[in-house]
């Protein structure tokens, strides 16, 4: 499952820039594992895109607060909420997905990126 973790070197990716390392990463769809292990990689996956976006222009609050309860928090593993089930972390994986279409998409159309509301 290392292979969920941005970062962890994979076969082929020696001469690949950092560009292409992550979007690679991104598109690992773990096809290999069973439903519960590959959401478990998405799940990883999310975690880590949740982070980038705290530190970045994302201004949903509500947004990062719904993603923090379906990512598990590998800082603290015992901080992990009770309502951190399969469906959560299921919707925090796709959410983890979805969000950053949107953002392209609103970007193409010119919406404002404050996305407080």
């Amino acid at each position: 499952m290392t292979r969920a973790s941005y970062g962890t070197p994979k076969e082929g990716d020696r001469w690949l820039d950092d560009e292409e390392r992550k979007a690679r990463w991104m598109k690992d769809s773990f096809p290999e594992f069973h439903d519960d292990d590959a959401l478990w990689g998405y799940v990883i996956r999310a975690e880590r895109q949740y982070k980038i976006w705290q530190h970045n222009d994302i201004k949903d609050v509500p947004f990062l607060r719904l993603m923090s309860m379906g990512v598990y928090d590998w800082e603290d593993p015992d901080k992990e909420l009770p309502q951190a089930t399969r469906a959560i972390r299921y919707s925090a994986a796709l959410a983890s997905r979805m969000f950053p279409r949107i953002l392209q998409v609103e970007e193409k159309v010119g919406l404002s990126p404050d996305l407080s509301c």
